[in-house]
C-alpha cells in the first residue's frame, strides 16, 4: 500500500502523450520487417533452435512481439478522446475492412502472379483460402475492439474488462487446438478458439483467436488507465520493472530448457495458442521492457520527439506497407529467382532493416497525403 500511495494519485497527471509510449511503439514498429523476413526466409529448423531467427521469430516476435502490439492497442485506447463505444465499435469495422484489403494486395495478387510465373500450386494456391481468410493480427483488432465496445456499453469498468478477458482467457486454455473436422469451420471459428487440424495439415488455421489473445488488449486498457495516475514513474519503473523481467525470463527459461510450452514447443501454435499462465508472463515481460524506452526518453534529443511521435501515430499504415514489401520481395520475387526464399542471417537483417525503413517511410508518405486531401475538402467546403 505505501508503494501505490507514493507512485499513485487519485488525479489524472498523464493525459497527453506519453514519449516513452512512443519509443515503445516506435522500436517495436522498426523491428516489424526485421522479424517477418527471417520467419519467411529462415528454415523450418532455424526456427525451432537457438539462434539468431529463434531469436527474431520467437523473443522479438513472440513473447515481447505480437503480445506487446495489442497492449500498446489498449493502453493508446485508455487515453483516446474517442473511445465511445459507437465509435469504437465502427473504428473495429474499418480495421476489419483494412485487414481484408491488406490480405488482398499481401496474398492474393501477389499469390496469383507468382503461381503464373512458377506454376507452384503447393506454395501459391494451396495456402492462398487459408492466408486470405485466416484471422491476422488486424482481424484480431477489428474482433477485439468491437467486443470492447460492447463492454464498455455495458458500463464495465477497466478492471471488470480484464477479468472478463481472464476468464476468456482460461476457457480459450481449453479449447486451443480445436480441431471443429472441417477446413472452413476451422478457418471460420478460429477467429474465436484456438483451432488447428489433427490430420497432419501443414497450415496453421488460427493465429489470433480472440477467447486467448483479447487479455493483451483488455490489460493495455486497465494498465493504462493506471498509468494515466502514475505521479512517481522513476519508483514505478525501478520497483516494478525487474520484478517483472525476472519472473518472465524465469519462466521463459525454464519453458525453453524445458523443451515445451510457448517458448520451445514444436509448431507455431504453441505460441498462438498460448495458456493463461503463458500470457500473464508475456504481460509480465512487456510491462517490466517498458524500463527501456523510459530510459531512452530522458536521454534522446528533443529533435528525435516528433519524428518518433509521427512514426507512433503510423501504426497501421507501417503495418500493412511492411507485410505488403516482405510478401512481394521474398515469397514472389525471391522465391520466384531462386526457386526457394531462404537466406542466410546477414543479408536477411538486411533486408529487413531496409524493407523496414521504406515502410516508415511509405507510411510518412500516405500520412501526409491523406492530411492534405483532408485540407483540400475543408479548403472546399468553405468556399
Amino acid at each position: 500500500m505505501k508503494f501505490i500511495s507514493k507512485v499513485y494519485s487519485p488525479e489524472a497527471c498523464n493525459t497527453g502523450r506519453q514519449y516513452e509510449l512512443d519509443i515503445f511503439r516506435f522500436i517495436l514498429i522498426y523491428r516489424l520487417a526485421i522479424v517477418h523476413v527471417f520467419v519467411d526466409v529462415s528454415p523450418p529448423a532455424a526456427l525451432d533452435s537457438i539462434g539468431i531467427p529463434y531469436y527474431f521469430d520467437s523473443v522479438v516476435g513472440g513473447v515481447i512481439g505480437a503480445p506487446r502490439f495489442m497492449i500498446m492497442m489498449g493502453i493508446g485506447l485508455a487515453f483516446s478522446r474517442h473511445n465511445s463505444p459507437k465509435k469504437l465499435f465502427f473504428r473495429g469495422l474499418k480495421i476489419g475492412a483494412i485487414g481484408i484489403a491488406l490480405n488482398l494486395f499481401r496474398y492474393l495478387i501477389p499469390s496469383l502472379i507468382g503461381y503464373g510465373i512458377s506454376g507452384d500450386s503447393a506454395k501459391y494456391l494451396k495456402p492462398l483460402p487459408y492466408l486470405f481468410f485466416g484471422n491476422d493480427i488486424l482481424q484480431f483488432a477489428a474482433l477485439a475492439m468491437m467486443l470492447m465496445a460492447l463492454l464498455l456499453y455495458l458500463k464495465l469498468n477497466a478492471a471488470k474488462i480484464f477479468a472478463v478477458s481472464l476468464g476468456m482467457s482460461v476457457v480459450g486454455t481449453f479449447l486451443r487446438n480445436t480441431d471443429c473436422g472441417s477446413p472452413v469451420l476451422n478457418v471460420i471459428l478460429g477467429h474465436v478458439i484456438g483451432t488447428e487440424t489433427a490430420a497432419g495439415d501443414p497450415y496453421i488455421y488460427s493465429d489470433f483467436p480472440l477467447l486467448i489473445w483479447f487479455i493483451f488488449y483488455a490489460f493495455g486498457f486497465l494498465f493504462g488507465h493506471f498509468y494515466r495516475h502514475i505521479k512517481d514513474k522513476d519508483a514505478f519503473y525501478k520497483t516494478v520493472s525487474p520484478f517483472c523481467i525476472i519472473i518472465a525470463l524465469a519462466f521463459c527459461l525454464w519453458e525453453g530448457f524445458g523443451g515445451f510450452g510457448m517458448v520451445m514447443g514444436e509448431g507455431d501454435n504453441v505460441f498462438y495458442h498460448m495458456t493463461t499462465p503463458e500470457a500473464l508472463i508475456c504481460i509480465m515481460a512487456c510491462v517490466g521492457l517498458l524500463f527501456i524506452p523510459y530510459c531512452l526518453s530522458k536521454i534522446l534529443p528533443q529533435s528525435w520527439h516528433k519524428p518518433i511521435e509521427s512514426v507512433s501515430r503510423n501504426v497501421t499504415a507501417v503495418y500493412c506497407i511492411h507485410w505488403v514489401l516482405v510478401w512481394w520481395t521474398v515469397d514472389l520475387f525471391i522465391y520466384c529467382l531462386k526457386g526457394d526464399s531462404y537466406l542466410s542471417n546477414v543479408p536477411a537483417f538486411f533486408l529487413g532493416l531496409g524493407l523496414s525503413t521504406l515502410s516508415i517511410f511509405l507510411a510518412q508518405v500516405w500520412s501526409q497525403f491523406k492530411i492534405q486531401l483532408k485540407r483540400k475538402k475543408q479548403d472546399e467546403k468553405a468556399r
